[in-house]
């Protein structure tokens, strides 16, 4: 297997990659990857998002490239399937979907409170679900395969304390990858989605710094580190290129053997 037929599969070169949850700390890192092998970039964010030009900044700068952003309420079906009826309107043609938006709240099962649980089933699994619709309509009206991406965790198959809402949402998108995936696999989209371990994120660094929260998790990791942004690129730049030809429904865990233990 020569070096040039690896760069050739490998590479992303005229494919566009439309991403929820670019600007948060594992969306970044995520978008960055896709950019640098080829990829035209598509950010879903939320109105006035303190972090889009963080964004645009490191695509351009690292990349090269350039961020096209479209502005929606992700906690709101009707919102984000108007922000893609705008996509297409904008003459964007789909290649990649990268569905990493998500929150999260740590809280015992018996103190989650209905916000809690319409804030993270809206963005982590409703949002989620009308992304995958929204996105694979397209494909199916233009007759034209393509790649989905959902950003899971491993809490989908071993739930930690304190995560019961975050660990619900998480196993429903394990679900729907397989759901979508069994009825669009003979139309050439792949759905696979990828669980990450725990990373350290600026959604998460608060965890890591509390003593008793982190000498809990790493007991559990057997990497005995926490991940970084970088240990999914690998994974998603398999799944979203043409070296991946035949797996779909299934989920890729990058967490330093927490699953395996």
């Amino acid at each position: 297997m020569s070096a040039d037929y690896l760069l050739q599969v490998f590479s992303l070169t005229g494919k566009t990659a439309i991403l929820t949850g670019a600007t948060g700390g594992l969306g970044t890192s995520l978008a960055l990857a896709l950019a640098k092998a080829g990829a035209s970039i598509v950010s879903i964010e939320i109105p006035d998002d303190p972090n889009s030009d963080t964004l645009k900044k490191t695509i351009s700068e690292e990349a090269g490239s350039s961020v096209r952003s479209f502005t929606c309420d992700l906690a709101r079906t009707a919102d984000l399937r108007a922000c893609y009826a705008s996509i297409w309107e904008a003459g964007i043609i789909p290649d990649i979907l990268v569905n990493c938006a998500g929150v999260v709240r740590r809280n015992a099962c018996e103190d989650a409170t209905d916000d809690d649980l319409d804030l993270l089933i809206s963005v982590n699994m409703k949002a989620t679900y009308a992304s995958c619709q929204e996105f694979g309509r397209k494909l199916l009206e233009l007759n034209r395969p393509g790649k989905i991406i959902n950003i899971a965790s491993v809490t989908a198959f071993q739930a930690n304390k304190f995560t019961s809402v975050y660990a619900a949402t998480k196993g429903a998108v394990v679900q729907m990858t397989k759901a979508f995936s069994n009825e669009w696999a003979s139309k050439g989209i792949q759905v696979n989605c990828i669980s990450p371990g725990y990373m350290i994120t600026p959604m998460t660094a608060v965890y890591a710094k509390d003593e008793a929260i982190n000498s809990s998790l790493m007991s559990r990791v057997p990497a005995g580190r926490w991940g970084i942004p970088t240990d999914l690129e690998p994974a998603v730049l398999f799944l979203a290129s043409p070296a991946n030809t035949f797996t779909t429904g299934t989920s890729v865990t990058v967490d330093g053997g927490y699953c395996g233990k």
